[in-house]
């Protein structure tokens, strides 16, 4: 009876780790996936301005780190609410042939069953569209 009930807990236990988002498995899809939007000012101004949009979305900025001399990566995550596990973002900030500089957002949920998740996309393109329009 007892070794049945820590067979289930274990098998729950195992079930949920391995169903959860970390920064790597968020840092594993290829740099075009995600949301995007394109802004007209020079990389480091966008850079700068979507670290501060994730910031002010109430994220918190785990790593930055540049995988080529043309895109930046920021990684962060927002933890557990009463509404959520939480949520591990991805954002690529890259320059593009045309002048413009891509911003793509990825984010995932930190417990695949985890249905009141946020997709972080739209606050992070609200806010970055507000700082990159203040003169």
């Amino acid at each position: 009876m007892i070794s049945r009930a820590i067979r289930r807990c274990w098998t729950a236990l195992t079930l949920i780790t391995v169903a959860c988002a970390t920064a790597g498995s968020v840092r594993s899809p290829p740099l075009d996936a995600g949301e995007a939007k394109f802004y007209a000012s020079p990389l480091p101004v966008v850079t700068q301005a979507t670290r501060l949009a994730m910031l002010s979305a109430g994220l918190a900025v785990d790593t930055m780190s540049q995988p080529d001399s043309l895109t930046w990566m920021i990684l962060g995550h927002r933890g557990l609410s009463l509404l959520s596990y939480g949520e591990v973002v991805r954002v690529i900030v890259q320059q593009v042939p045309e002048g413009a500089v891509a911003v793509r957002v990825v984010t995932k949920r930190r417990l695949a069953t985890n249905i009141t998740a946020k997709d972080w996309s739209h606050p992070i393109f609200e806010r970055l569209d507000q700082i990159l329009t203040q003169p």
